[in-house]
């Protein structure tokens, strides 16, 4: 038999009411009371209420209610928890859970928050924001988990955990259609088990037509000199979702005790990104000799074409990003996961797994790259390109200028444009061993990862192309390559132990070991002639983990615990700039109280984490990590070779100095009457810099902000299912709003700029809105069906997610715009 460790015993037993919650607490509502889930958050079967450990979980049914369809689809769903997209086509979550940041951008660097899918560590974040057509369950893990989940867990986890083939002959078809010619198809056919072995396969496509117009839209860019690029056009319309998905699973189970279940997934994405809006020009940054030079040239470019701005700081219906493409983005992954039972109370498992990514997605950064080189845009750049042509006879300005039209005549100038490119690769194995009795849980394991990532621009071309000029073509040049190489192999071993002191009182303690290994070097040229590659010393680090706790049960429906952990993200080197591993200790105290005989469930947690060597992704478009880097580069590689590398580059993890992090999370859900369940979550999160380090200081004006972590986030919902109608037929409402609050765009201090830049400091707090009405098992013939009438974003919030702020102005990306559609699903 499993070993399932669950307190509550006393489950309800009708279903007839069961309604699909969108809540923190996902569960149903019963005939009168709430239901206990089971999750694997501390590597075992447990009910949720008995986890000593701040997690929500989503089960299959919210997740398909809800359209929760990718890690992206997760913000605000449980307390604290901010996921948005990263600027450009990478496909990269950037998570914000408990008021700390994680990135996960930089080629090779790690990130705060670890995404595992059955059990397998994504390791490259870029491509990790893509669609699992067949999760039973996710489960969000707030704060350090660096016991069980090892490295890189510092803010949290993510455990997306898809279903088994159940062995019983079943088709299952979704089909909907929706708004900006959206649809989407999905089929699952489960296989009737022969002998010992059972299966299922399934197929999802999604499309969805962009919400922003692009007004460059058809500009053709040819990266044909790089194998393996092609010729692309600009898209018309932006933030269009294209997927197909595909998803295997085979279980072969020749004895009661032994199974082998094997399992693939594959999603193609040929979406296009986000729009970027331009915001607004930063005539502070443009100082110096060339300074109003350079202003009057931008603003001249800018004013001699059609330009369409975001200047009050919403999502604009018309952009101008002639240097997006479509995002070509190739995910897959391989997993055997094989469960022994050699004795009651023992389960032995070991999960094996490959993971690969491909990714490719250019896009302005600046949101303007790609403006044609207009005649009155040239003689503004004469000023700029030849020096000294202020001081020139007249007849020598006038030839001169010819000669800039005659050459430069409809070239495109990109102000911060990247071209990302990655091709990421993985493999691991962990082998677990559970125990269970009246008076111990004891968890083992131990770890072998490895993998191989490298990124950077298309093959010999630049990877982020600053104030730059491609020809009228869109041919885009070789030269200035600067390409990441990066393998990196980590084993750990690790033991949890949770131990009955006595009836209502256990300890837990926990530890882990980890010894990882990097190696890396970063190739570049400079004008096409190629440099001695940077190759750093390798990264060999041995770090332990640990935790201690508390759990007190003083009756069925309570438990409070309390402890104390650590965690740490591996440390490195980007294109030779070391960083040291951040570290997490954190405090938290927790309670999980059902009452009035389950209708009422009530979860706590009160925590304080300090964070030591914050990695921080940083842009090298930037001054201010350009002002952190050069120093570094220059004492390990001399001045010149600095001076080369700063534009090579790009991106690099800078060591913030220390964050401190104290909060409180809540959750409420409640059944008061049979079919009806409300609920909701608020957290607060105070976050503060205690220690900052020089350089950084130094590169930001002497004060550093707290940015893109929003003090309080909440959610609140309801649902409610009525009785039959007429068969079986029942009507179930939902709807649920999402809060995030107010927040500061930017670390520097606050930047003088112009009236329309102004909005792109901070947002302000929001609500965003969504709703499902569904009619459910409705009697077609010979099979089951649900119709249901579903929006997201109902009152279409335009705000900015993310603001990128660059030498030549400020752009910024949105939240999505407001969807809805209707679905009919079919099972027989």
């Amino acid at each position: 038999m499993k070993a399932i460790n669950i307190r509550r015993r006393h489950f309800l037993t009708t279903t007839a009411g069961a309604v699909a919650l969108l809540s923190p607490v996902q569960g149903f509502a019963q005939e009168v009371g709430l239901q206990d889930i089971i999750v694997t958050a501390q590597k075992r079967e447990q009910s949720l209420q008995d986890v000593p450990i701040a997690v929500t979980a989503l089960t299959q049914e919210t997740i398909q209610a809800n359209r929760i369809f990718s890690v992206n689809d997760l913000s605000s769903i449980a307390p604290g928890v901010i996921v948005r997209p990263s600027p450009g086509g990478s496909q990269v979550p950037v998570f914000t859970i408990r008021g700390q940041n994680s990135f996960g951008v930089v080629p090779g660097s790690d990130k705060q928050v670890s995404i595992y899918i059955d059990g397998v560590y994504v390791s490259s974040p870029r491509g990790s924001i893509f669609e699992l057509p067949d999760i039973q369950r996710l489960e969000v893990l707030r704060g350090p988990q660096g016991t069980l989940f090892g490295r890189n867990a510092t803010a949290g986890a993510i455990s997306v955990v898809t279903r088994d083939p159940s062995g019983e002959a079943h088709i299952k078809v979704d089909a909907s259609l929706g708004n900006r010619d959206a649809g989407r198809f999905r089929i699952t056919a489960d296989l009737p088990q022969v002998g010992p072995f059972s299966g299922f396969v399934s197929y999802v496509h999604n499309y969805r037509r962009g919400e922003v117009y692009n007004a460059a839209g058809g500009q053709v860019w040819d990266r044909s000199l790089s194998p393996g690029f092609g010729v692309q056009q600009s898209p018309y319309y932006l933030g269009t979702v294209d997927t197909s998905s595909y998803f295997g699973a085979l279980k072969f189970e020749p004895t009661n005790n032994l199974r082998f279940v094997y399992k693939f997934d594959q999603n193609d994405d040929r979406g296009t990104p986000d729009a970027t809006g331009f915001v607004g020009f930063d005539l502070a940054n443009a100082t110096g000799a060339l300074g109003p030079t350079l202003a009057n040239f931008l603003n001249t470019l800018y004013s001699s074409q059609n330009v369409y701005t975001a200047a009050n700081g919403k999502r604009p219906d018309i952009v101008t990003n002639g240097f997006a493409v479509p995002r070509k983005v190739k995910v897959y992954g391989h997993s055997l996961t094989a469960t022994w039972e050699p004795v009651d109370r023992v389960t032995v498992k070991n999960i094996a797994a490959f993971r690969q990514s491909n990714v490719i997605g250019p896009t302005p950064i600046d949101g303007l790259s790609g403006l044609n080189m207009t005649p009155a845009a040239i003689a503004a750049f004469a000023p700029v390109a030849v020096p000294g042509f202020a001081s020139f006879p007249a007849g020598t300005q006038a030839a001169v200028l010819a000669g800039l039209q005659a050459n430069l005549g409809g070239q495109r100038f990109l102000g911060i444009a990247a071209q990302a490119s990655s091709i990421s690769k993985q493999w691991s194995d962990e082998l677990q061993v559970n125990y269970s009795s009246g008076k111990f849980d004891i968890t083992v394991g131990g770890l072998w990862f490895h993998s191989k990532d490298e990124a950077g621009g298309p093959y010999g071309q630049q990877n982020t192309l600053s104030f730059a000029l491609i020809p009228a073509s869109g041919l885009v040049p070789l030269g200035n390559e600067g390409r990441y190489f990066n393998k990196a192999t980590s084993i750990a071993a690790y033991a949890q132990i949770e131990y009955r002191i006595l009836p209502t009182l256990e300890i837990m303690a926990g530890a882990r070991i980890t010894r990882d290994t990097k190696s890396s070097f970063f190739r570049y040229d400079v004008s096409g002639s190629p440099r001695l590659p940077i190759v750093p010393p390798d990264y060999k680090k041995t770090k332990p983990n640990f935790l201690i706790g508390l759990n007190w049960t003083p009756n069925d429906d309570t438990l409070i615990y309390g402890k104390f952990s650590n965690s740490f993200v591996s440390g490195g080197n980007t294109g030779g700039i070391p960083y040291e591993p951040e570290t997490a200790t954190s405090w938290e105290l927790g309670a999980k109280v059902d009452f009035l005989d389950r209708r009422l469930r009530t979860n706590l947690a009160v925590y304080h984490v300090k964070y030591k060597h914050f990695q921080q992704s940083q842009s090298l478009s930037t001054p201010a990590s350009q002002a952190l880097a050069l120093p570094i580069l220059t004492g390990l590689y001399g001045a010149t070779t600095a001076s080369e590398l700063l534009s090579k580059l790009s991106v690099f993890v800078g060591d913030q100095g220390d964050v401190l992090v104290k909060g409180i999370e809540a959750e409420i859900t409640a059944a008061p009457i049979k079919g009806l369940t409300i609920g909701g979550s608020v957290s607060y999160a105070d976050v503060t810099f205690p220690f900052v380090q020089p350089l950084v200081l130094a590169g930001t004006g002497g004060r550093l902000e707290v940015n893109q972590r929003p003090d309080w986030t909440g959610s609140a919902y309801a649902s409610y299912e009525t009785e039959p109608l007429f068969g079986d037929t029942r009507l179930s409402v939902r709807g649920d709003a999402f809060y995030q609050g107010a927040m500061n765009q930017t670390t520097n201090a606050p930047i003088q700029i112009n009236d329309s830049n102004r909005n792109a400091q901070g947002t302000k707090g929001y609500w965003t809105f969504n709703g499902r009405v569904a009619l459910r098992h409705l009697a077609l013939g010979p099979v089951d069906a649900e119709l249901s009438l579903w929006g997201k974003n109902l009152s279409n919030r335009r705000d900015i997610t993310t603001t990128l702020f660059t030498p030549f102005g400020t752009s910024a990306n949105y939240v999505p715009a407001r969807t809805y559609g209707l679905e009919l699903s079919v099972e027989f």
